[in-house]
């Protein structure tokens, strides 16, 4: 070994042995430690954005992974994620970055990472791409700060590990190549990437209900402070296990590596021998019969068919003392033949758990959707998506499409832009429920 590849070494058995002695001197809660995890995490999934912006080579005695050696891949997740968050978590991060950026750049050239000034804008910007966002990820998990933030970089960071890293680490040792899709026809490789999209809309809808209806992430350290039972945990109580699982089996095949795809079984296993387990434990103690009955109702790998609500109030607080009836309420202008329409098509499919009602009872400006638990109302179409979680699976997997981030957003623009005040309203609203069906007919005849 040369004397550089020495003080690399000495470098990375320092930083080793700093993990240690900073978890015993500081004695981190488990939400703190949780946090500085996720830097560290967010840190790691970055890695092979930064390997390809500032690319370097490896060596005999310090290999590249995701194209970065590996002592400078160590140092940015240790200095960059875990430290500095659970050393410094109040410093200013204006302060805290260049100080990131001067140990990434001190690294980078023992690493004989090019250093040229024209590659110092570069080196800054992977810096901010893999230190800002960690650090606001894991202060806010510390804090209990921006749910709906948090929800969002879980969503961003899970998607990171499993369709990035995961894959990238696996080909790196060798475990398969990145030839394999364009051995393929498009065709293929569109309907594989499509298929993906069922696990995807289970995985993200399951994280939206634990920000929405739960106060909390699916992390073990952030979990919801409400039991949830809505949305896909009405039809199955794993959905995020299950989609995660599908996701990466789904992966393995359009990367067509058995690697991965074993990956994806190691997981599951864990998911029922370890994690299951140990999950029903501490929901029975922090939500009690509550949890009892729920799983009575539920199963937690094979989805029912029309949804499980039960009869509690869900809430951690009351869960052990006081049980009240829960039924959601669906607002709907029942004197507009078309609503009226879908009111009596939604009552013929036998919904669970959900009462119709005219909208004039409140005087709504619009549908509205009231789950009856306290978790806030929703308007809109988003109020009709969560009205179709209580018919059936099929139907709730549409709603839970509909309500995904931007496309509950772009479905209510394009709802408005047909200005309902002066076309739908003075058109199909105007007239009594019995012309509403006359209409209706009238266009089917013209079809």
């Amino acid at each position: 070994m040369t004397g550089l590849e020495i003080v690399r070494l000495a470098v990375c058995v320092a930083e080793l042995c700093a993990l240690p002695l900073l978890w015993l001197g500081l004695h981190p809660t488990r939400r703190s430690a949780a946090a500085a995890f996720l830097a560290s995490g967010w840190v790691l999934a970055c890695a092979a954005l930064a390997g390809i912006l500032v690319s370097s080579g490896g060596s005999r005695s310090f290999p590249s992974i995701f194209g970065t050696p590996a002592d400078l891949l160590l140092s940015r997740v240790l200095l960059g994620g875990f430290f500095v968050a659970l050393c410094f978590p109040a410093v200013s991060l204006f302060r805290l970055y260049f100080f990131a950026l001067a140990c990434d750049l001190a690294n980078a050239s023992l690493a004989n990472v090019e250093l040229s000034v024209r590659h110092l804008p570069l080196h800054a910007l992977v810096v901010a791409i893999y230190f800002l966002p960690a650090q606001l990820f894991s202060r806010w998990t510390r804090q209990d700060r921006n749910l709906y933030a948090r929800a969002c970089l879980h969503i961003v960071f899970h998607s990171g590990l499993l369709l990035g890293v995961l894959p990238a680490l696996i080909v790196a040792c060798g475990g398969g190549n990145w030839n394999a899709p364009f051995a393929r026809s498009s065709f293929a490789n569109k309907l594989y990437l499509q298929l993906l999209l069922i696990p995807a809309v289970l995985l993200i809808s399951s994280l939206q209900e634990f920000a929405r209806r739960g106060h909390g992430t699916p992390m073990p350290a952030d979990p919801p402070q409400r039991l949830v039972t809505s949305g896909p945990y009405a039809y199955v109580a794993n959905p995020m296990q299950i989609g995660k699982f599908l996701v990466v089996l789904g992966w393995g095949f359009f990367w067509w590596s058995p690697w991965i795809t074993a990956t994806a079984f190691l997981g599951l296993l864990y998911s029922v021998a370890i994690a299951s387990p140990r999950e029903d434990r501490e929901m029975t103690d922090r939500f009690g019969h509550a949890w009892g009955e729920y799983r009575q109702r539920v199963r937690r790998w094979w989805p029912r068919w029309k949804p499980g609500y039960g009869s509690e109030d869900t809430s951690a607080r009351e869960a052990s003392s006081r049980r009240r009836p829960v039924v959601a309420r669906l607002y709907l202008q029942l004197e507009c033949g078309p609503c009226r329409q879908m009111a009596e098509w939604m009552g013929r499919q036998a919904p669970v758990g959900l009462e119709i009602l005219p909208i004039e009872d409140d005087n709504y400006a619009r549908i509205t959707y009231d789950p009856g638990d306290g978790a806030g109302l929703e308007q809109g179409i988003v109020a009709l998506a969560r009205a179709l979680e209580h018919l059936n699976l099929a139907l709730a997997f549409f709603g839970w499409m509909i309500r995904l981030p931007g496309i509950a957003q772009l479905a209510q623009v394009l709802a408005d832009s047909f200005d309902p005040q002066k076309n739908f309203q003075e058109t199909a609203c105007a007239l009594p429920a019995s012309a509403g069906v006359t209409l209706g007919a009238e266009l089917g005849a013209e079809r």
